[in-house]
């Protein structure tokens, strides 16, 4: 299977995963950290380098510039979806109605008459319709569009639980476990994800894996720590919590190569 990997910083613990068990895939890599509109052109199936800094980086590994998506049998696109970072920041001044925390701040102002003023209430749906618009304009639903062939969409790991060790950093992620609302959070997010990708025919969006998830809306500090970096694949620093290890990689590639296959065979006997 000829695949063409798409992505951030988070393509990179597929890359060392395929390295460690590599099976019948030849994979074409098209990704830089911090993968942006400004470092790509897109034109109808064919995607160009932009930036200085994406063509020096994929001219340092000898990886084309340019690439035409309908060479290949699928693309996998990592990390280029509104993550939980993203989620965070949207809500982080405002109460959702319909979380755990927003449905205490409700009851309360019902009882006691008044609503309290530290952050305003935001209704679960209109926040569910601003994650779902930023998905919809994200590189990676355009990536997905301009695919003609499979393709498999791997979001943004969730950030790593060793977070909560930290009484400085992160502080957002903080209060949401600390008030219970993780799932809440994870939940919207990943239903803005599929409110675009589900409907388009070709694309499949795969799940974190359950067993890796922890306090809703992060991931178990086993499979973040000594993430691969993108560059050379030697371990992110001791302190990262952004990136999924190798034992990460390794399951969401197992999920890549069950989904794949079908998606191909559907893709020829429509």
């Amino acid at each position: 299977m000829k695949l063409c990997l798409i992505g951030d910083s988070h393509a990179a613990m597929l890359i060392a995963a395929h390295r460690q068990a590599p099976a019948d895939e030849t994979i074409a890599i098209f990704a830089k950290p911090g993968l942006c509109d400004a470092d790509v052109t897109i034109q109808g199936s064919c995607l160009h380098a932009r930036s200085p800094e994406m063509v020096d980086r994929l001219a340092g590994t000898g990886a084309p510039t340019a690439l035409d998506l309908t060479d290949f049998d699928a693309v996998v696109i990592a990390g280029l979806a509104p993550s939980a970072f993203a989620a965070v920041r949207l809500q982080q001044d405002h109460t959702v109605a319909g979380w755990p925390s927003g449905d205490k701040a409700l009851n309360k102002a019902l009882r006691d008459g008044v609503l309290g003023k530290a952050r305003p209430l935001i209704t679960r749906s209109a926040y569910a319709a601003a994650l779902t618009a930023l998905t919809d304009t994200s590189l990676g639903t355009r990536m997905a569009r301009a695919a003609p062939c499979p393709v498999a969409i791997v979001p943004q790991p969730f950030p790593s639980d060793a977070l909560l060790q930290s009484d400085d950093a992160y502080p957002i992620f903080r209060r949401v476990v600390r008030q219970g609302d993780g799932a809440a959070l994870a939940q919207d997010l990943t239903a803005a994800h599929r409110a675009v990708f589900d409907p388009l025919p070709h694309v499949t969006y795969l799940l974190q894996p359950k067993e890796s998830l922890s306090n809703g809306c992060l991931t178990q500090a086993a499979f973040m720590r000594g993430g691969p970096r993108l560059s050379d694949g030697s371990a992110q620093d001791a302190g990262d919590v952004l990136h999924g290890n190798i034992q990460l990689g390794a399951r969401m590639l197992d999920a890549l190569r069950l989904c794949l296959p079908t998606a191909l065979k559907t893709r020829s006997n429509p």
